[in-house]
């Protein structure tokens, strides 16, 4: 979808959203523009800037490797006044350590997908909040 040059901006946050569900970390990384530049002015050890689909490739494998489960959950969608923007409002839902840490992330993200792809991103993540792992986590 991301070839797509009509794809509309919740078209692309839902096939990011789709990848990283299904732990596709190589392919979550191609709704990003070549040079897209990702922010995230909250990180834990400060404001962190990535530029590039590698950079974003490389964080997503990351991911990949500390999780059991990622998922996208309760998504709300907001279209910006430019119709190149979009507010995605949501949580990450995770597991890790064999399923015996169970943890959930509220997020904002701010974006920009230009000609189907993501050209900026302004990423707004939350604190983690433990949460009581199930036994299909």
């Amino acid at each position: 979808m991301a070839d797509d040059a009509a794809a509309r901006p919740a078209d692309v946050f839902r096939e990011l959203a789709s990848r990283l569900n299904s732990r596709e970390w190589e392919r979550a990384a191609e709704p990003y523009a070549e040079d897209v530049v990702v922010t995230n002015p909250f990180a834990p050890d400060g404001p962190t800037t990535s530029t590039g689909r590698d950079a974003v490739r490389q964080f997503f494998a990351g991911l990949g490797g500390r999780l059991d489960t990622l998922t996208v959950t309760d998504p709300t969608l907001i279209d910006g006044a430019d119709p190149e923007v979009l507010i995605a409002e949501f949580a990450f839902a995770a597991t890790a350590a064999g399923g015996s840490v169970a943890f959930r992330l509220s997020a904002v993200f701010v974006l920009r997908v230009r000609d189907g792809r993501i050209i900026s991103s302004r990423d707004y993540i939350g604190p983690r909040h433990d949460t009581v792992p199930t036994a299909t986590s």
